[in-house]
C-alpha cells in the first residue's frame, strides 16, 4: 500500500495529458492576443495615413488660399498704388506707435526691489 503523502502529491501534479491541452490552450490565446494586436496595429497605421493626406490636402488648399491672396494684394496696389502706400504708412505709425507706449510703460514702472 501507498503512504497517504505519496498519493496526495500524485494526485496535486498534472499529467503529461493535462501539460499538454494547458500549453495548446495557451498558445492558442497567445495566437489570438497576436492577431488582434496586428488589427490595431493596422487601424492605427490606417487611421495615422488617412489623418496625414487629409493634413496634406488641407496644406494644398492653403497654399492656393496664399497665392490667390497674394496675387489679389498686388493687382490692388497695381491699381491704386497711393492708397497702398498709405495703407502700409498708417499700419506702420500704428505699430510703432503701440510698439513705444508699450515700451514706455515698462521703462516707467517702478521696480518692487528698489526705493530712493
Amino acid at each position: 500500500m501507498v503512504p497517504a503523502n505519496e498519493t496526495s502529491t500524485a494526485a496535486a501534479e498534472p499529467s503529461l495529458r493535462d501539460r499538454v491541452v494547458d500549453a495548446a490552450r495557451q498558445a492558442t490565446q497567445v495566437s489570438h492576443e497576436a492577431r488582434l494586436f496586428k488589427s490595431l496595429a493596422e487601424d492605427a497605421v490606417e487611421d495615422g495615413i488617412h489623418a496625414a493626406k487629409r493634413a496634406l490636402k488641407a496644406a494644398k488648399h492653403r497654399v492656393e488660399e496664399l497665392g490667390d491672396l497674394k496675387d489679389e494684394a498686388a493687382y490692388r496696389v497695381k491699381r491704386d498704388p497711393l492708397k497702398a502706400v498709405a495703407i502700409a504708412g498708417a499700419a506702420g505709425l500704428v505699430f510703432g506707435l503701440v510698439v513705444g507706449w508699450i515700451g514706455g510703460r515698462r521703462g516707467a514702472r517702478p521696480s518692487a526691489g528698489k526705493q530712493s
